[in-house]
């Protein structure tokens, strides 16, 4: 599965479904906003968990913990329309 995030990195993305402003319904065309449009991931009904991934003291991606200085982190994506890959015919 392609295009998955870390909760961190969903973060600094901005979010169509944030509504921004005192009227109900209100919404924007751009992330003019910052970020109080931005995706709250794991905060989300939308935020569907995949797996973890290992974050070394370095900032490298690690798929196993080889010296017992890795931090783990949940990976997932944003739900809201649909599976990540069911848009290009990929699972």
């Amino acid at each position: 599965m392609k295009n998955l995030a870390t909760d961190a990195e969903a973060r600094k993305k901005w979010c169509p479904l944030v509504r921004v402003g005192n009227e109900a319904g209100c919404n924007r065309s751009s992330n003019d906003f910052g970020a109080t449009a931005y995706c709250i991931a794991s905060a989300c009904m939308a935020w569907r968990k995949v797996d973890q991934i290992g974050i070394g003291p370095n900032g490298e991606k690690r798929d196993r913990d080889m010296d017992g200085r890795t931090t783990w982190t949940d990976r997932g994506y944003c739900g809201a329309f649909g599976d990540v890959g069911s848009q290009r015919g990929q699972t």
